[in-house]
């Protein structure tokens, strides 16, 4: 089921973010909106977030967007949400159509399980 994308508002979208296919990203990187958010959202200060993730992102970059976040946070945590029901339905999908993946993954487990006690 394709859900309709939600968008962010684009008057208020600093120019630290812009829209790529869809999805929101960084503006010239490859580091997604959501991503840094959610490391925002994990506790992680801006500084933080440059040194440990992301650090080719300038500063201000991330700041910008954290601001947006907390500026739109509604809005920004109904679009994570929907990624996360697109990437739960993909899960789904990719499962079905490959139900041995489940296998190999209850296998990894196993043997990582079993040498960690080892």
């Amino acid at each position: 089921m394709a859900m309709r994308k939600i968008k962010l508002k684009i008057v208020a979208i600093p120019p630290a973010i812009e829209e790529r296919d869809g999805d929101y990203y960084i503006t010239q990187s490859a580091v997604s909106f959501a991503a840094l958010i959610l490391r925002f959202k994990e506790g992680l200060s801006p500084e933080a977030i440059r040194r440990e993730c992301f650090p080719s992102l300038p500063l201000v970059k991330i700041y910008s967007a954290v601001s947006f976040y907390l500026s739109h946070r509604e809005q920004v945590e109904n679009y994570l949400q929907q990624l996360r029901q697109e990437e739960e339905e993909l899960q789904q999908q990719l499962l079905t159509q490959q139900p041995e993946f489940i296998k190999t993954a209850e296998e990894l487990r196993e043997r990582v399980s079993t040498a960690t006690q080892k």
